[in-house]
């Protein structure tokens, strides 16, 4: 007797392991889940403080040159001084920062901090001794470019754990659902829902660290506008005009950080219409070659103008020297191989210098940047995360001396 009661028990004994099983894998998932979001905060934090030392050094570097060679000192130099003293200081009262940073990058910085109130400081006070400043700004540079080389690499390594353990508890959930029916179920609730809140991470990560990098910058514009009046300044209607422009700046920052919370309110226009907007005021006049169905086929349009926008001034800085500059947009609807479904395939070509393989592999890592100054490789990482939030795929192509393709898949 008490073995066919075990018999018969022994289905729902199954179910129970399961579903618990189930249950330890997606709150292992979960945990895992909020762990990440909180070291990719942290280390987005680090590396957004790291770039702004990097501008205000490269700024500071190009006043001094300024000073140099007029005998003045521009009035600029003491608010980026005082900017990249508090940004140094604030690097380094991070709590977290040493579990992104090494005790040497630590070192550099405050060698850093030390070296700029020695050289710089008398420079705002008043000194005219703008040769010893200049000699120490190559040593400032190189400091930075050393200690946010550590953090994009860290950033690198934090994605690819990542994915492993992501992978891992996907594999596990799996395992265990397979079990039985009501735990295959509910793994495909979960799935669907797990790869809806990535789509909206992505998308929110990529609105939140645009209108986070622009947001300071429009505050600081309309502070100064504020202050000027129309009667005090020769043109009157130009002010208006800039004010006009920086409230403009200021709602567009505002939508960056709305469009992750608006996908049942996502306006579509035909990608052609798309297309004729991007053609107006080019420094290198786009090639497009869009199929007749691909013209018509509705996309997002905020996004898709955003992403094609971003992609062509990326092949435009990369022709800057070019003097037979081509860019040509392919645009065709294509089908995946096993489910048949329509996709949008485009390509954006140039003939530029194209990229060697160790700058192509980090081309979309955040902040990564191939040259000194104020440019931070954040359009493309953007693009990656827009198109990833449609549920699209980005991959580029490229090699030296025969230029760069990106190739855009969507589903529509």
């Amino acid at each position: 007797m008490t073995a066919v009661r075990f018999k018969a028990a022994l289905p729902f004994l199954s179910l129970a392991a399961a579903l618990l099983i189930s249950g330890w894998a997606f709150f292992r998932s979960e945990h895992y889940r909020a762990v990440s979001d909180l070291n990719y905060s942290q280390n987005f934090e680090i590396q957004w403080r790291t770039t702004q030392i990097r501008e205000h050094l490269v700024r500071i570097h190009g006043d001094l040159k300024l000073a140099a060679a007029t005998g003045e000192l521009v009035s600029d130099l003491g608010r980026q001084t005082f900017l990249l003293d508090a940004n140094v200081g604030q690097l380094l009262k991070l709590d977290y920062a040493t579990k992104f940073l090494r005790e040497r990058d630590i070192q550099l910085l405050s060698e850093l901090k030390t070296i700029a109130r020695s050289d710089l400081d008398p420079i705002v006070q008043g000194s005219t001794d703008f040769d010893r400043a200049l000699r120490s700004m190559p040593d400032l540079e190189q400091r930075m470019y050393e200690v946010s080389g550590t953090a994009v690499a860290h950033a690198e390594a934090l994605n690819a754990a990542s994915h492993i353990d992501t992978a891992a508890s996907r594999n596990r959930f799996l395992f265990a659902a397979a079990l039985t029916l009501a735990a295959v179920g509910y793994t495909i609730i979960h799935l669907r829902n797990a790869f809806a809140r990535r789509r909206d991470q992505q998308l929110r990560s990529f609105s939140s660290l645009y209108a986070h990098m622009t947001r300071s910058r429009v505050a600081a514009l309309r502070l100064f506008l504020d202050y000027q009046e129309e009667a005090s300044v020769r043109h009157p209607k130009m002010l208006a005009a800039a004010r006009e422009a920086v409230k403009q700046l200021d709602t567009i920052t505002t939508g960056l950080n709305t469009i992750a919370y608006a996908d049942s309110e996502i306006r579509r226009e035909a990608l052609c219409k798309i297309v004729d907007a991007l053609q107006v005021n080019r420094r290198v006049a786009p090639e497009f070659v869009v199929t007749k169905d691909a013209g018509i086929a509705a996309v997002p349009a905020t996004q898709m103008r955003l992403v094609l926008d971003e992609l062509l001034q990326n092949a435009e800085a990369a022709l800057s020297e070019i003097r037979d500059a081509k860019i040509r947009v392919n645009a065709r609807i294509g089908a995946q191989p096993l489910t048949r479904r329509r996709r949008l395939i485009l390509e954006v070509t140039d003939n530029g210098p194209g990229m060697p393989e160790d700058v192509l592999a980090s081309a979309m890592l955040p902040f990564y940047s191939t040259k000194a100054g104020d440019h931070t490789g954040l359009g493309l990482t953007g693009c990656v995360h827009m198109v990833a939030a449609l549920r699209g795929k980005l991959a580029i192509a490229s090699q030296p001396g025969r230029g760069t393709s990106v190739h855009i898949s969507l589903p529509i």
